[in-house]
C-alpha cells in the first residue's frame, strides 16, 4: 500500500490530489509515458516526445547549479491502484486527508515530463546532484478517474487523459517578451537593459512615472509619428548584438550555449563590466551618429518626400529592422578597428563613423523598392516590405557591410551583389524612361555614397 498526506479537490468530473514527494520518490515511482506504453499509431499517443537535449543542457544544470531552484508541480496521471481518500480532521474534511492505493498504482506525468526526466537524470548519478537533493520535496497533482481499475477501458481513459494533456498545454500562456525582459534576474541582457533605461542620459526613465521616454514598453514594432526611439524588446535584441565581442563568443562556444548562459545570474562584477561596456557603446554610437537623437516622430513616416509638407524623413535607423542592422554593423565595425571600450572612447567613435554617412533614407536607393515597397491596393501608399522579407533583409545587410567598408568587393562581387539587390527589388520603378535603366541609375547612387565614405575613412 502507498499512503501520502494530501489535499483533496475537484474540477470538472476530475478528482485531484496534491502530495508532496521527495525527488527520490518522484524519479522511483513516477514514470514516462514512454516507459509504460509504445505508441503504436498516433491515436495511441499519450504524451509529447521528450527533447533529451533540453533536459541535457537546461534543465538538469538548472537543477544542479542553481540554490535558487524551483519546479512548479507536476501533474501526474494515476492508472489503476483503487485509489482511496480518508479525512483526518473534522473541521476540513473535504480539503485534508490521506490518500492511499490498495496496490501500487502506475503513475506517468501529464504535465512535466522534461522536469521528471532531469531529476531521474540527477537521481541516477547522484554525484553531480546538489548536496541532500534526494530529500528535497516536489509538489505533485495526482489527478484520478475514481474507481478506475487498471484493467478497464484503455481506449477512454486514454482518451480522457489525451484531452487532459491537451487542456493543460494549449490554454497556457507564456510571459510576453517585454515581460521576461523586465522580470528576468539571471538574463545579464535583460538585466543591463533595464539598467540602461534607468541610468542612461540618452535612454533614462523619467520619475516619478517610470516610463522611459525613448523606449516603447509594450510590444515590438513602432508606429509613424511615435515618440519612442525603440522598443524594449528591440533595445534588448541590439544589446545582445552589440555586447557580443569575440571575447564573449569565444567564452560561451556554440549559440545554443547562449541560451543556457542567459539562465544563471553572473557574478555582480561580470554584470557591472557589461554595463560600462555597454554603455561606452551607445555613448560611442550615438556620437558617431547624431541623427538618432532627432525626435523619433520627425523620423518615421512612410510619406514621400514630394508629399511631406512638414519634412519629416523615413530613416531605416529608426525602425525596428533597422536598428537590428544597426547594431550588427556597428558591432562589425568596432570588431574590425579592436575597439575596446575599456579603453578611450575616441577609437570607438572613429570606428563608427561610416555609420553616418551611410544612406538611411528609405525612400533612397538601395532602400527604396527593397524594403520600402509601395502597396499593391493604393501605390500612393508605402509600406515596409512582408514578403521575401528575410531575403531582402539578407541582401540589405550585405549592402551596409559594403557601404562601410567591411566588406571590399571585387569587381566580379559587387556585381553579384547588385545582382542579387535587383532581383529583389519588389516592383520595378516607376521610371520616366527604361525600368532597368532606372535601376542602374539607382545602383550608381550607391556606389557614390560608398564612395563617400571609403573616401572619408581613407
Amino acid at each position: 500500500m502507498q499512503l501520502y498526506p494530501a489535499m483533496r479537490a475537484s474540477m470538472g468530473d476530475w478528482t485531484y490530489y496534491i502530495v508532496r514527494m521527495t525527488m527520490r520518490e518522484v524519479a522511483h515511482e513516477v514514470q514516462l509515458a514512454s516507459e509504460l506504453w509504445t505508441d503504436a499509431t498516433l491515436s495511441d499517443a499519450i504524451q509529447r516526445t521528450v527533447d533529451a537535449s533540453r533536459v541535457k543542457r537546461e534543465l538538469v544544470k538548472f537543477l544542479s547549479r542553481r540554490d535558487d531552484r524551483f519546479f512548479s508541480s507536476l501533474v501526474v496521471a494515476a492508472i489503476g491502484g483503487n485509489p482511496s481518500w480518508k479525512p483526518v480532521d473534522s473541521r476540513f474534511e473535504e480539503a485534508f486527508g490521506e490518500l492511499a492505493f490498495q496496490v501500487d498504482p502506475r503513475y506517468y506525468a501529464l504535465d512535466g515530463q522534461h522536469r521528471l526526466k532531469a531529476i531521474k537524470e540527477l537521481m541516477a548519478d547522484p554525484s553531480g546532484a546538489p548536496p541532500r537533493f534526494a530529500s528535497e520535496q516536489l509538489s505533485v497533482i495526482v489527478v484520478v478517474r475514481e474507481h478506475q481499475t487498471a484493467d478497464g477501458d484503455d481506449r477512454l481513459w486514454k482518451q480522457r487523459y489525451r484531452r487532459l494533456f491537451s487542456s493543460l498545454n494549449r490554454y497556457a500562456k507564456p510571459t510576453d517578451g517585454d515581460t521576461n525582459i523586465i522580470m528576468d534576474e539571471d538574463d545579464v541582457f535583460a538585466i543591463v537593459t533595464r539598467r540602461l533605461i534607468a541610468d542612461h542620459p540618452f535612454f533614462q526613465v523619467s520619475a516619478p512615472e517610470k516610463k522611459s521616454f525613448r523606449v516603447q514598453t509594450r510590444g515590438k514594432n513602432l508606429k509613424a509619428g511615435a515618440p519612442h526611439f525603440t522598443s524594449l524588446q528591440t533595445l534588448y535584441e541590439m544589446n545582445q548584438i552589440l555586447l557580443t565581442d569575440a571575447e564573449m563568443q569565444a567564452r560561451w562556444g556554440q549559440p545554443r550555449d547562449v541560451k543556457v548562459y542567459l539562465r544563471f545570474r553572473p557574478e555582480e562584477e561580470e554584470i557591472d563590466t557589461c554595463y560600462r561596456k555597454l554603455a561606452q557603446t551607445w555613448d560611442s554610437l550615438l556620437e558617431a551618429m547624431p541623427d538618432l537623437r532627432t525626435p523619433p516622430e520627425r523620423m518615421r513616416t512612410h510619406q514621400p518626400p514630394d508629399s511631406n509638407p512638414d519634412g519629416f524623413s523615413d530613416h531605416l535607423a529608426f525602425w525596428p529592422i533597422g536598428q537590428s542592422l544597426l547594431a550588427k554593423i556597428a558591432r562589425s565595425l568596432l570588431d574590425s578597428a579592436a575597439a575596446d571600450p575599456d579603453e578611450e572612447p575616441a577609437p570607438m567613435v572613429e570606428a563608427l563613423r561610416p555609420l553616418a554617412d551611410a544612406p538611411w533614407d528609405l525612400h533612397q536607393p538601395p532602400w527604396r523598392y527593397l524594403l520600402l515597397v509601395p502597396d499593391e491596393t493604393k501605390p500612393s501608399v508605402w509600406r515596409m516590405r512582408s514578403e521575401s522579407r528575410k531575403k531582402a533583409l539578407e541582401v540589405a545587410e550585405r549592402l551596409l557591410r559594403w557601404l562601410c567598408g567591411l566588406d571590399p568587393l571585387n569587381e566580379e562581387e559587387e556585381g553579384e551583389l547588385q545582382k542579387d539587390w535587383r532581383n529583389l527589388l519588389y516592383r520595378s520603378p516607376e521610371p520616366t524612361g527604361d525600368a532597368p535603366e532606372e535601376a542602374s541609375q539607382m545602383w550608381e547612387r550607391v556606389e557614390a555614397a560608398r564612395q563617400k565614405i571609403v573616401v572619408r575613412g581613407g
